[in-house]
């Protein structure tokens, strides 16, 4: 069975790690290799002081995927979140990005978020697929935004508005 839950500072080892794995492909992720615990400790508090959220996915204790959206700090901006997400290779293909993808942004849009940005490699169309079935949209093209390995690719810049995703509900008034 595999469970989410918002991550804690304490996940940071379990965190670096699986994104460091998905890293190591050199295929999904602008950087070829993770973050320190450290960093990715620091990183986790930074959010909850930001309003941002980070999800991870577990199977057996293990931490075996993220998603997460970082908001933008800068005065005209704050509105705005960076997501980011990935998951080990096995743990693809069952639903598992589409959930944690729901869970963040229900929560985000939740509260003051009103858009939501990303960036992909072209060639990643599962996860473009993904995207684009949650309301993303194509606002742009970053091309031959990598060479690695021999291979180029363009990288796609996403968006989604709160009120134009399919899963946003607006809360009901209260009464009192």
């Amino acid at each position: 069975m595999i469970s989410t839950r918002p991550s804690n500072p304490g996940d940071a080892e379990a965190v670096s790690a699986c994104v460091d794995a998905v890293a190591r492909e050199r295929r999904y992720l602008g950087n070829t290799s993770g973050f320190s615990a450290e960093d990715t400790r620091a990183f986790i508090s930074s959010l909850a002081d930001s309003g941002g959220i980070q999800i991870v996915a577990v199977a057996d204790a293990r931490i075996v995927g993220w998603c997460d959206v970082t908001p933008i700090p800068f005065e005209g901006m704050r509105h705005v979140g960076r997501l980011g997400m990935g998951l080990l290779p096995p743990f693809r293909g069952r639903g598992l990005g589409r959930r944690l993808l729901h869970e963040v942004l229900g929560q985000v849009f939740a509260g003051t978020l009103r858009r939501v940005e990303l960036e992909v490699y072209a060639s990643n169309t599962a996860a473009i697929g993904l995207y684009e079935r949650e309301g993303f949209v194509t606002e742009g093209r970053k091309r031959l935004a990598r060479i690695l390995d021999g291979a180029t690719n363009d990288l796609l810049v996403m968006a989604l508005l709160r009120d134009e995703w399919p899963g946003f509900q607006i809360p009901s008034p209260r009464t009192a």
